[in-house]
Formats: C-alpha cells, structure tokens, sequence
C-alpha cells in the first residue's frame, strides 16, 4: 500500500483516507490486532500545517481540541509563578524586613534614677540582635570593676565598661540593664535586645549586671528595690514573662564569681530565684577547679587538653584575622539632643564652684577668641566626650574649672563651659573683664593637618554673642579679638584668626593691648566703639 503524507499522533503515524483496497481471500491465524471492516479513528486536531498540537504544562501534556489550549497552560504557569513569588516576599518581610524595623522597646519609666542610653551619651551600638520576647529567665550579674555611688562617676563607668565591650567585639555594652551603688538605673541594651553576658542563655534571658565588685562591697537595699522594680516592669511590658526564673551569674556559668559573694548571699530576698547550682556559686573559682581538674587527669588528658587548645587558639586567631568588623556608621550619625547650645549638664560637666564674677565690668566690651589646641569633635557625643577630658585636664593640673566661658564645637554646637557672668581664666589680665571662646581643634595652617572654621561654628557664635547682648552681658559694640592681639601667642590660630578679621566688630585698632580692666572700662565706658 502505498503511503502519502502521515498524520502524525500520540500513538504513532496514521495513514491518510483513502479507499479501501479490494481483497478476495484473508487468512488470519490466531491476531488480536486485526480489525475486520473499516476502523475509525478520531483525531482531534488544531488545523494548522495539518498537525497534531502537543503541549506540555507543568509536567503534563495537555492535547486540546480547543484553540484556547495554550492560554490555559499560560494561565496555570502565571498562577503558579505568582504563587512562589507572593509566598518568597512573604518569607522575606516577615522574617527580615518586620525584624529589621524593630527598635528598642522603652520602659517608660520618668524618674532622675532611670538613665537611658542618651542621658549617659552611649555609643551607637555596631550591631543589634532582638529578643524574642518574652523571654524565660533574668540573670544577675556584676561588673567586677570600679564601685561607684554617684551619677557622674557611674557615667563615666558605663562609657568606660562600653568601650571596652566594644574592643572585645561585643557590638555594645554587655548588659540589657546596669544599677550603680546608689540606686541609679542605666539603660544598657535595652528590654528587647539579645545581650552578652552567657553565650548560652543570651537569646533566652535578660542581662543584669551591678556596677562594682561585689566580692569586697556590701550592696545597699536601694540596689535591690531597683532589681525587683526593674523585673516587674520587664514583665508587666512583655520582656520577661510572669513565670520567669532569675539566676545568679554564676549559677549559669560554674566556678565564676559574678554576681560576687555578697549578692550571692541575698538572692533569696526575691520571690523568683531558684537555688540550681548554688552551691558552685560559694566554692572557690577557676583557679582551683582547674587545678583540681589538671591533679586528677592522666598523662595522655593533658596532652590531649594542650593540643586541643593549642588547635582552639589556631582557629580563633584565624578567625579573628580573616573577620572584619561591620562598619561603623556612628561618624554620619549624630546623636541627641539636637540644640545648638548645650549647657554644662547636658554634656555632663563636673560640678565646679566659679564664685568669681564680672559684675563689676559688665556689660562686657571685649570677646576673646581662642583655640582649644585639642582633638576635633563632629558629633555631640565625641565633643561632650572631648570637654569632659579638658575639664578633667584643667582641674587635675591646674586646679581650676575649664578656662573658656563657651566652647564652639566642629559639630557648630556652643557648648557652655564656665557661663555668661563668670570670670573665665583664659588669657591672663584680661579674664575680669572679657567673655572668653575656646574654639575646639588646632586652626595653625603652619601645621597639617589643622582644623578648619566652619561657616556652621561662626554663625552659631554670632548667634550666642547675640544672645549676650540681649541678655545685657555684653555692650551692643563689643570687640572681637584674637588671643594673639593682645599676648605673644599664636592661638587662636591662622586659619581661625583670618577668618574673625572678616568680622565688622573686630578690632583692627588692637585698642586694647597692654592695657589693665580698670584702664580699659574707665578709658572706653563712655565711649562708642
């Protein structure tokens, strides 16, 4: 028989109609495959080249007599494509976008003994994990560092336990919470952040830690009121739940002295504190428990323990090595508060007694400006930091307050240091009737790299001198000087002095030089200047 051109199907070529052959004798033996008479096999077919259309969709092969058979295997593909993408982008937001838009959760408390981290001017933290909250258990610990019972020393203490948690690569200072000998409570992490305390319990508890050494000192009840206040409200704003369990440090982390002895002994005041492994927390520390361990260990152990840490502190040191820090954002991020002019308690000046006024020559005529000669600050925490340092400076080694009666920060802020009214003590003969500035960094263009004025620190000093006379502290045609216009001396500096000489209230007469207070207020008191 011969063929033309096939249809081609599912189950293999059919031939095309055609008439049927005449046939006179047909012997069959024994076929199953044989159909007697004329078969009828219907193809359902898209009349297009006359060819079958097979699709496949989704793993299956879709034969349709229908043109819209390729629309629904688009249909289902889009459907199906659709679903994966809704169900990744939900994945996506609930697991990283809603975590990465939590903030720290603030316990609302409004009492001078609560400190958060701005009112003790915490660094930005390098990395921030949250808690799941809320969490099982409370840990008390203590810092094992200097005592401390009063506001600005516990200040300092909690910068100083920050910066050193922060070189260890803890990412912020250890704990979620801090109490000073007096009462105080400081913010630390937070209710809601994974501290660094116990590597083992950080994602499951919240981190307290006594400010002091408690092995020598004797904690006040004041200390513990501030425990059991700070535990109920962790609970009542859902950080810690009711059933909680408050461990000591140590009975978390045996042969370890936090919280310290004395504390240890007063656990049981709270209603919350179980006594697991008490007992570890009174037997001596480390020092003999390794001993105890390396006595009664044989030969081939100690071999065995060397070679595992010799393999321990390989690993960490390549670790340390090949791990780079995330970077720091904290030098484009300003911290509160925002004010251009901020007083001695807002960057926590120590308390000084300037008895000494300038009544007797106010309204002042002259303001004399100089430079600090210091490090530059571009953020309030680095320029508090930085005044804190020369007040110390100044009181250590001189005996007095710090000299300027403002500071001018490179961040534009005025910061206060002894004040309108107050006899300063930065250029000699001339503190008694003068308002002295202290521009913070060193502006010689002879040396590099030196500091330069900002258009920001001058307008806000025109702005503070303006609020001097307003204020009646200074005549409405004070002079400006440089420290140098009236002393041998190159302060305060090049780049700053050319920039005050652009001033219309400068004194290019340097009418004042040489002479003593009582000569210049009777000389020019009557006077226009």
């Amino acid at each position: 028989m011969a063929t033309k051109d096939v249809v081609l199907s599912a189950q293999g070529p059919l031939a095309p109609q055609a008439q049927m052959p005449s046939v006179a004798n047909l012997n069959i033996n024994k076929s199953s495959r044989v159909q007697i008479g004329p078969k009828f096999v219907t193809v359902t077919q898209n009349v297009q080249n006359a060819e079958m259309v097979k699709g496949k969709c989704l793993c299956f092969d879709l034969i349709s007599g229908h043109s819209y058979g390729g629309l629904r295997c688009a249909v289902a593909v889009f459907v199906c494509w659709s679903l994966i993408v809704a169900t990744g982008l939900s994945v996506y937001f609930i697991y990283i976008v809603l975590p990465s838009q939590r903030t720290r959760l603030d316990l609302g408390v409004q009492a001078d003994w609560y400190l958060r981290r701005q009112d003790w001017q915490a660094m930005p933290a390098y990395d921030v994990e949250y808690l799941n909250t809320p969490v099982p258990y409370a840990i008390l610990g203590h810092s094992g560092l200097k005592y401390c019972d009063n506001k600005y020393d516990c200040i300092n203490e909690m910068l100083y336990i920050q910066r050193d948690n922060l070189r260890r690569e803890l990412g912020d200072i250890g704990p979620n919470f801090l109490i000073a000998g007096n009462g105080d409570l400081f913010e630390g992490r937070g209710a809601n952040v994974v501290p660094a305390m116990v590597s083992s319990w950080n994602r499951k508890s919240i981190a307290i830690m006594l400010l002091g050494d408690y092995r020598t000192e004797i904690p006040k009840a004041i200390q513990f009121e501030r425990i059991d206040f700070l535990l109920k409200t962790l609970v009542e704003k859902g950080a810690l739940k009711e059933d909680y369990v408050l461990y000591g440090h140590c009975q978390v982390k045996t042969h370890f002295v936090s919280p310290g002895l004395n504390v240890v002994k007063e656990l049981r005041r709270f209603s919350h504190w179980k006594d697991d492994n008490y007992t570890t927390c009174l037997t001596l520390p480390l020092p003999k428990y390794l001993w105890n361990v390396v006595k009664n260990s044989s030969r081939t152990e100690r071999v065995s323990c060397v070679v595992a840490l010799v393999a321990v502190v390989i690993c960490v040191t390549l670790i340390v090595y090949f791990t780079t820090r995330p970077e720091n954002t904290d030098d484009t991020v300003d911290m509160p508060p925002h004010e251009w002019n901020i007083t001695r308690q807002m960057w926590l000046a120590q308390p000084y007694n300037n008895s000494e006024r300038t009544t007797h020559f106010d309204p002042l005529f002259i303001v004399i400006v100089q430079h600090s000669v210091s490090n530059e600050c571009r953020r309030f925490v680095s320029c508090a930091a930085e005044l804190r340092n020369l007040q110390s400076y100044f009181i250590d080694t001189k005996q007095y307050d710090i000299p300027y009666n403002f500071l001018i920060g490179n961040d534009g802020r005025v910061y206060e240091g002894r004040g309108w009214g107050v006899v300063g003590a930065h250029t000699f003969t001339y503190n008694r009737c003068s308002l002295g500035l202290g521009f913070i960094g060193d502006y010689r263009e002879e040396i590099n790299p030196f500091t330069r004025v900002t258009e920001a620190q001058l307008n806000r000093t025109h702005m503070l001198l303006e609020d001097g006379v307003r204020l009646g502290f200074l005549r409405p045609d004070y002079q400006i000087v440089g420290a140098k216009d009236l002393q041998v001396t190159a302060s305060p500096g090049s780049n700053l002095y050319n920039a005050l000489r652009q001033w219309p209230n400068y004194d290019h007469q340097k009418r004042f030089r040489g002479l003593s207070c009582e000569q210049i207020y009777e000389k020019y008191k009557n006077e226009h200047l």
